[in-house]
């Protein structure tokens, strides 16, 4: 019944336009264009992510919008002069349609080899058939067909009238060879995704999957392929371009095929970068690449960064495991800098109500960001959006919407944001988080602590720092945050500990600090460590760093002591696999926060040993002495399946 109706308003459409001008057609085309731009969600936001993902680095929002806009405003307008095919005669080529070139077709024709013209989803690609047979090449077309039937034979009659012919469904690709052998002209658009079995070629920097269908019959009969757009110049005006001709060998191989479609393609790259408003972007075109890049926001803070990425790299073992390899995806981080505490706020609040009309736009982003900071971030693609810490969290929101990307929040959404904005919530329990679909509850933050990376890493640091005793300390020293405050008076306790124990078990002590740990407790560390015979490795983070201390220090050692103020470095500790005594620090609150709490859950659990540094030598004594093996945490494996969901 649908169809029937919708056949019926076409062609009733046809009749009407035929006695309206075609500029006044185009001109209510572009007025249409402009609605559907405005309503159509869905396939408007593929349009602008495909546009980002080509021109993020070229054109800013704004500019993809106003492109965005554009392309509903030519799809419009074409489908106003298929409703116009009727008035196509040679009068209405001599006056709108230029060709350029045509010689190319001529010659194509008088060589009886027979001619592909390949083309795309580009300008008005309906009336291209119709002019190359009013200049007297009737070709045969092959066209998607449409789930309607009765619609599909009115458009498949209109692109008929004069004269050239519609592949329909049925018709044997034995049948079009047979007529490119006879020196038949075909038309192919050949710019779709292709899906997993299609040839993988390179389509503004990233492997886009393409059929290759009129290659290969160029192979198998000798014909030429002749690629041809046709570009809009203004309202019913156009330009016809008949480039030079690909050549494909007799009974070509895999790599001359992948050779002939990548110039082809990079001939489309071409005419899209100067004509970006006329290639159709709505439908997705990089479906099937096996690149993918996850943006990773950061606050400046490396506990919150690890904790990021460690979901990041989630993601990549998961589409690892799917087949792809770990290059596939590419993971990228920006730091986000506000230009104040009272922008950081209006940010927030900004993203509360942020929707799929954000893109484009970015004024919130761009008036609460430091400029730097917003460039990078706009001239960033992304298919996940992942952030640690309240602070990030509206950026998370509004790149999420500018990239029509899945979205990852680690630790509990703020209540003025939501967890509505989120794809993927990864909390942990202390936050006494909601139970929901989207919300992951982990017992300790996400981390880096990979048993590989560990192993590699341990291996380069051992061989560094020349350590040769079976026995291993490693000392994990965090600093001050709003909760706790790590004194010298601390530092000098915890410090003595671990010597004392090293000298009596025959040890030896490997050490870093974080960028919070305050230039006191930095100074005490090297004059306590620096000279000592038993310290192998001490790094201090504000002064020299390295990926791969932290993890060294994690493979190599035998007990881990660290600060109690870190989640991050406590639970890269506990998912090292190795025995783990927590220090703690004064408390500034005066109370019992939800941090202590986790610590003292996990001690409750045996994850971990608390101590205060007046008794972390009996801890680490009670600890080394302890013969069961060390518990594990399943974390990764739910946040592994979690981010697979997203995948």
């Amino acid at each position: 019944m649908l169809d029937y109706i919708a056949c019926i308003f076409v062609r009733c459409l046809n009749v009407i336009f035929s006695f309206v001008p075609i500029s006044a057609s185009l001109w209510l085309g572009r007025r249409f264009g402009t609605i559907a731009f405005m309503v159509n969600r869905k396939r408007r936001l593929v349009a602008y992510a495909n546009l980002k993902s080509a021109f993020a680095a070229e054109k800013s929002p704004r500019e993809l919008r106003r492109i965005t806009k554009k392309v509903y405003q030519n799809m419009v307008q074409t489908f106003m002069e298929v409703l116009n095919l009727t008035k196509v005669n040679k009068a209405y080529r001599d006056r709108y349609v230029e060709i350029i070139n045509l010689e190319s077709i001529r010659d194509a024709a008088k060589s009886g080899r027979g001619c592909i013209l390949l083309t795309a989803h580009f300008g008005d690609w309906e009336l291209l058939s119709l002019t190359s047979a009013i200049i007297g090449f009737p070709i045969l077309v092959l066209v998607r067909e449409q789930k309607m039937r009765r619609l599909n034979e009115l458009l498949n009659a209109l692109r008929e009238s004069k004269g050239c012919k519609v592949v329909r469904k049925g018709m044997e690709t034995r049948d079009i060879l047979k007529a490119l052998r006879g020196g038949g002209i075909v038309g192919i658009l050949a710019d779709q995704d292709a899906g997993k079995n299609g040839v993988f070629v390179d389509f503004f920097g990233r492997p886009t999957s393409t059929h290759s269908g009129a290659m290969e019959m160029a192979s198998h009969t000798g014909c030429i392929i002749l690629p041809n757009f046709i570009v809009r110049t203004g309202g019913p005006y156009h330009k016809v371009y008949l480039e030079k001709y690909i050549e494909v060998p007799k009974e070509a191989g895999e790599g001359e095929i992948r050779k002939a479609v990548q110039s082809y393609m990079s001939l489309l790259e071409a005419y899209v970068r100067k004509y970006p408003d006329q290639w159709l972007w709505l439908h997705k075109r990089w479906k099937s690449t096996p690149v993918r890049t996850v943006l990773v926001l950061s606050d400046g803070k490396a506990g919150h960064l690890n904790q990021s990425l460690a979901v990041a790299e989630a993601l990549r073992k998961r589409r690892t495991g799917q087949g792809y390899k770990a290059d596939d995806t590419k993971i990228v981080v920006v730091e986000v800098k506000y230009k104040n505490a009272l922008a950081k706020a209006a940010l927030s609040v900004c993203s509360r109500f942020a929707s799929w009309r954000c893109h484009g736009c970015m004024m919130c982003m761009r008036a609460c960001l430091e400029e730097e900071a917003y460039r990078k971030l706009m001239m960033t693609y992304a298919d996940f959006v992942v952030s640690c810490g309240s602070s990030v969290a509206p950026a998370n929101v509004f790149m999420s919407k500018e990239n029509n990307a899945k979205n990852v929040i680690v630790m509990k959404p703020s209540p003025l944001i939501g967890a509505g904005k989120f794809d993927l919530a990864i909390v942990p329990e202390h936050d006494r988080p909601a139970v929901s679909k989207r919300t992951v509850v982990t017992t300790l933050a996400p981390n880096l602590a990979e048993a590989d990376t560990l192993r590699s890493a341990g291996e380069r640091v051992r061989r560094y720092a020349g350590i040769e005793r079976s026995t291993v300390v490693g000392l994990l020293v965090g600093g001050d945050n709003p909760e706790f405050s790590l004194t010298p008076r601390i530092m000098e306790g915890v410090v003595s500990a671990v010597k004392r124990f090293c000298a009596e078990h025959d040890a030896d002590i490997v050490a870093t600090t974080s960028r919070r740990t305050s230039a006191e407790v930095e100074r005490l560390l090297k004059e306590r460590l620096g000279n000592d015979p038993t310290c192998k490795l001490l790094v201090i983070a504000n002064e020299k760093n390295s990926e791969e201390v932290l993890p060294g220090i994690l493979s190599l050692a035998t007990l881990v002591v660290v600060s109690g103020e870190s989640v991050s470095m406590v639970s890269e500790a506990i998912s090292s696999g190795k025995k783990t005594v927590v220090f703690s620090l004064d408390n500034k609150a005066g109370s019992a926060t939800k941090h202590e709490r986790m610590l003292l859950g996990l001690e409750k659990n045996g994850y971990i040993r608390i101590a205060s540094s007046e008794g972390l030598f009996r801890m680490m004594e009670d600890a080394l002495s302890d013969k069961s093996p060390v518990r594990k945490i399943d974390d990764k494996e739910k946040i592994l399946e979690a981010v697979g969901r997203l995948i």
